[in-house]
């Protein structure tokens, strides 16, 4: 009963649900998108992990970082607020070394600041990378992005106190067993809960999960797929007391109608006339049925 925690109302994980559901399924999207971004780079296919969308203090984050890192500021209006975006020194030189040429393995010196050549990677890489979030937020709401500042380290910029609620969503980009790092997203809490009814709406399914070699295959498979094909000649109606009344030798009269329907499973495609071809009944079709090429 000692075992007391105090509790701020307003504040809490359990809060969010809909809203960190919603921003996994970006996430997602997201995730795909930075491995496309990032392969061109680094001359080999990336693996990008994007990690669970949570809800924590800014000085719970902040205290892992490390003190030189990448940093960079967008406002994305409507949104209030300013949205973080975090790089690691080491992916960027990573990054840089693999783009001239090499292998990823030079050493990374003690250092304070990014060459020319890194800053504009850097500057690369933030800036499609936000263009593509930008481009799935757009099944939930339109947002216009645009660059705040851009610094070495949280030292340099104030962008929230320790106690502000912040929405973190994280991707693991690793180019190898060695080389693993983390691309933060860091939203106010507070900035998305004016979207966070929108966050619900079931996303589309991404044009990027299409594979076209798949969808060529399972066409021409299904084209071998045989279906019975029928028609029906004649339609008569009994009553029920001549049904009951048939025996061996009775003779029901049919008229054959001089457009017969052509019928695979319960659609009627087709219709046309009964004949003879090659010594067999044969059905020549001689209208189609309105929508059947669907």
């Amino acid at each position: 009963m000692n075992d007391v925690q105090s509790y701020a109302l307003g504040r809490g994980e359990s809060q969010a649900p809909v809203m960190l559901s919603g921003l996994d399924r970006l996430g997602e999207k997201l995730g795909r998108r930075i491995r496309t971004l990032i392969e061109p780079i680094s001359g080999i296919r990336p693996h990008v992990t994007a990690e669970a969308t949570r809800v924590l203090d800014f000085g719970q984050w902040s205290a892992e970082l490390p003190d030189f890192c990448s940093m960079s500021f967008y406002r994305l209006a409507p949104l209030k607020g300013q949205m973080l975006l975090r790089m690691d020194a080491a992916m960027i030189s990573v990054l840089v070394d693999c783009f001239y040429g090499g292998v990823g393995n030079r050493p990374m010196p003690s250092r304070g600041e990014f060459t020319p050549t890194e800053d504009r990677l850097i500057a690369r890489i933030a800036e499609s990378l936000v263009t593509r979030l930008v481009e799935c937020w757009s099944e939930v709401i339109a947002l216009d992005a645009g660059l705040a500042a851009r610094e070495t380290g949280l030292g340099f910029a104030a962008v929230a106190q320790p106690g502000d609620q912040m929405v973190l969503q994280r991707f693991t980009l690793s180019l190898s067993r060695n080389h693993e790092w983390p691309i933060d997203l860091l939203f106010p809490l507070s900035a998305l809960r004016g979207v966070e009814a929108l966050m619900g709406v079931r996303m589309p399914i991404d044009e990027e999960h299409v594979d076209p070699v798949w969808q060529a295959r399972i066409a021409r498979r299904m084209q071998d797929i045989r279906l019975p094909a029928r028609t029906v000649l004649a339609r008569p109606n009994l009553s029920l007391a001549d049904l009951m009344q048939l025996k061996t030798g009775d003779v029901i009269p049919v008229t054959i109608g001089r457009s017969l329907p052509l019928i695979v499973g319960d659609r009627i495609v087709a219709h046309g006339t009964i004949g003879e071809q090659d010594g067999r009944a044969a059905f020549q079709i001689e209208k189609l049925a309105q929508g059947s090429d669907q």
